[in-house]
């Protein structure tokens, strides 16, 4: 009897280091996932830093156009003439909001620049005007290190001149 007493507290001693060493294992996996996904979550705050000034660039370039429409217009046909893109450029370039520099208070530099474009459709009368924005983040050597792009479509329906 006192034999077989001594045989099961050896097995508690077993099972216990076992499960101790079960527990250290998953222990240490979760350590390593979590260390691996740092980097990755740090790269999704910038993209997510960057979409979010693309988003703000654009609203302001559908603002300017609700707002003056005819400037764009105006633009856009002496682009289509022939008469050489430089309407357009000024269009685009003599508002600093639409194409510039931002530095956040990381001092992470971001240049964007915009795109307009006129799309037509003759079959319903309709008109859009695509607004293309471009974000690069540049890194501290000047190198482009992430490029984001947001897009968004203004639809107008065209009403018959009087």
């Amino acid at each position: 009897m006192i034999h077989n007493s001594r045989k099961t507290e050896g097995m508690a001693l077993i099972i216990v280091l076992v499960m101790s060493m079960f527990l250290l294992v998953i222990a240490v996996s979760y350590i390593r996932s979590n260390a691996q996904n740092r980097p990755i979550n740090e790269r999704h705050f910038e993209r997510a830093q960057a979409d979010f000034l693309g988003q703000g660039i654009v609203q302001l370039a559908a603002m300017k156009f609700k707002k003056r429409p005819a400037e764009f217009y105006y633009a856009y046909r002496a682009m289509r003439a022939g008469l050489g893109d430089a309407a357009m450029r000024s269009y685009l370039n003599s508002d600093t909001t639409l194409n510039g520099e931002f530095i956040d208070q990381v001092n992470r530099r971001y240049l964007y620049s915009t795109q307009m474009q006129l799309i037509t459709n003759q079959l319903y009368q309709t008109d859009g005007i695509r607004i293309l924005v471009t974000v690069e983040q540049l890194d501290d050597a000047g190198n482009v290190a992430l490029t984001r792009v947001q897009e968004h479509v203004i639809e107008a329906v065209r009403r018959p001149m009087q």
